[in-house]
């Protein structure tokens, strides 16, 4: 058996069968098992598949190996070159749509809503337990409510899944949209926008606090001007008697202002020159006390006291330092003006409108009630009263309540008080441990009642009504007592001075002492928004001055050397001073 040449210098193996009688090259084998594969599809190559698949040189012809193989590349390139074009394209399209495929699947896009997930904000990468990526909003809108027949399912291979099974990932080599520039640029934009709306709403807040304050300037300008012309206005009425004593003019002097409102009564303690009003106090939901001090005029202070509105106020006559209080609060208090502090409270049943001290027994005061009832305590006791009487056929509210002294030779000799309601007024004596009551011959309504020690005179106010179309304040006197007397007066008209035709308020009028022996009455006319005054001694108007705010309660204060009348309304309290 002869030999094989091999050529040491190519890539090609040979390969010897079992007898070694034949050679075939390995490379050309596997090119004619190709041609073999092709001469199946492609027509009119048969043939030359044919010639190569039976070629079988025998050992001998191994030398020729070189042309052989430049045939097969011959053939081969003819296959490539005769292939149809269709093939081409067909190709194209599958490529196409294998890279469409992947552009979805390349992890880069959100199934659901098909945008490209972030690595920061609301769309970051998330994923569910079974493994499929989402964006995070797409996937907890889509578990909240994309999900049918309310069974939560991954949108991809449906199955089951729940909210606390979402993980955020962080992946640095993942193909994700850097948003985070865009979301610090909206959080940057979400900040400039809420400080643009505070900066506009404090705009407008200090725009509102400018008009007030323009509106607030004008009027007090217009107050202003209004208080000048007073002193001008405010002339005195010629008499037909004159008295050197008497009050020559009026003038405003100073205001002062009560920004919670509410204002209702004042009370004044010579003594102490201590002027208390009542007020309300938003900051504590309750009503209290303002405390001013007359000598220096400085701005009060301020002390809650009561939860609802207070209707009167009265110092006592020995203990200067107690001051009763009367509430709708249906309480009765005892207030240290001294120490600021409340030491004693009598609960009662009803509102109470109205209080006095006892001045024949300083331990006893009354208070009336909103049902026509005047009951008494006594400090020294319990809070319980010491006993009520109730108005016959009347259960109107009690509005003011005075207590007269005891003085033999007139009427109501051994003491008592009086009690004004809204329809009637009395007079009760004490008899005993009892009191014995009268009805005053006066036509209500009535607005208020006073009584000054002094002058042993009772100013009684009422409104307008059918018969009266003016507002009357009646001067009266208790007259003194002998055998011709009657036994049923018990106060004696001296003067009825004729107010405004309209009062609504509940405005009550003041006894003024002077200089001399002459007492006025002072009161507010409603209709005419004036303060008018009058001599108790002739009988005659010999003041008017201009009210601008409607007054509720009027006071007279004083010292050593000057004298005022203060005016309270319900958002501020003004003295005028005369002389």
């Amino acid at each position: 058996m002869e030999a094989a040449g091999v050529n040491y210098d190519s890539d090609t193996t040979i390969e010897l069968d079992s007898d070694g009688d034949e050679v075939m090259f390995a490379d050309d084998r596997e090119e004619s098992l190709q041609r073999q594969e092709t001469s199946m599809e492609v027509p009119g190559t048969s043939a030359s598949v044919q010639s190569i698949t039976q070629f079988a040189p025998s050992t001998s012809q191994s030398t020729a190996s070189p042309s052989v193989a430049g045939a097969l590349d011959q053939d081969s390139l003819q296959l490539e070159r005769s292939s149809p074009q269709k093939s081409q394209g067909d190709g194209k399209k599958q490529v196409n749509c294998d890279k469409a495929k992947d552009h979805y699947d390349d992890g880069s896009m959100c199934s659901i809503c098909l945008e490209m997930w972030s690595n920061s904000g609301n769309h970051r990468l998330s994923s569910l337990r079974c493994g499929h990526f989402f964006g995070h909003s797409c996937i907890m809108r889509w578990l909240k409510s994309g999900s049918q027949n309310g069974m939560k399912r991954c949108p991809q291979c449906n199955e089951k899944a729940r909210k606390k099974e979402i993980r955020l990932h962080y992946a640095r080599k993942l193909q994700a949209l850097d948003t985070a520039d865009r979301d610090w640029l909206k959080g940057q934009l979400d900040t400039v926008k809420r400080e643009k709306n505070m900066l506009e709403l404090e705009l407008a807040r200090a725009n509102l606090n400018q008009r007030l304050l323009q509106e607030e300037l004008s009027e007090l300008r217009q107050t202003l001007m209004q208080m000048q012309e007073t002193e001008a206005r405010c002339t005195r009425h010629d008499v037909q008697k004159s008295d050197p004593t008497s009050v020559k003019n009026m003038g405003f002097y100073r205001s002062f202002q009560v920004h919670a409102g509410d204002c209702r009564v004042l009370a004044y303690n010579k003594y102490l020159s201590l002027l208390v009003a009542s007020q309300y106090y938003p900051v504590f939901r309750s009503y209290g006390l303002s405390k001013f001090d007359t000598r220096i005029l400085n701005s009060p202070q301020m002390f809650p006291i009561h939860e609802k509105e207070i209707r009167d106020l009265a110092f006592h006559p020995l203990r200067y330092d107690m001051l009763l209080s009367v509430s709708l609060d249906q309480s009765a208090k005892l207030f240290d003006v001294a120490n600021n502090r409340i030491f004693e409270i009598y609960p009662s049943d009803n509102p109470l409108w109205s209080c006095c001290w006892d001045v024949v027994n300083t331990n006893l005061f009354y208070v009336g009630t909103s049902k026509g009832a005047v009951i008494q305590h006594d400090i020294r006791y319990s809070t319980k009263p010491v006993w009520k009487i109730t108005t016959p056929n009347d259960s109107s509210p009690v509005t003011s309540i005075a207590a007269i002294p005891a003085c033999p030779g007139r009427t109501l000799a051994r003491g008592g008080f009086l009690a004004c309601t809204l329809n009637s007024c009395w007079a009760y004596e004490g008899c005993d441990a009892d009191y014995v009551g009268t009805q005053l011959p006066f036509d209500g309504p009535f607005v208020s009642l006073k009584y000054d020690k002094a002058s042993d005179h009772v100013l009684i106010s009422t409104r307008p009504n059918i018969h009266f179309p003016y507002s009357r304040h009646i001067v009266c006197q208790l007259p003194k007592t002998s055998a011709d007397s009657r036994p049923d007066v018990i106060c004696a008209p001296v003067h009825t001075f004729q107010g405004g035709t309209s009062q609504k308020l509940l405005s009550r009028p003041c006894l003024v002492p002077v200089c001399g022996e002459d007492t006025l009455v002072a009161a507010y006319q409603e209709s005419l928004k004036t303060i008018a005054l009058w001599s108790m001694s002739s009988g005659e108007q010999i003041l008017t001055c201009p009210a601008y705010l409607p007054l509720i309660d009027l006071c007279p204060i004083g010292n050593n050397s000057s004298n005022y009348l203060v005016a309270l309304s319900t958002r501020s309290f003004a003295l005028y001073h005369y002389n």
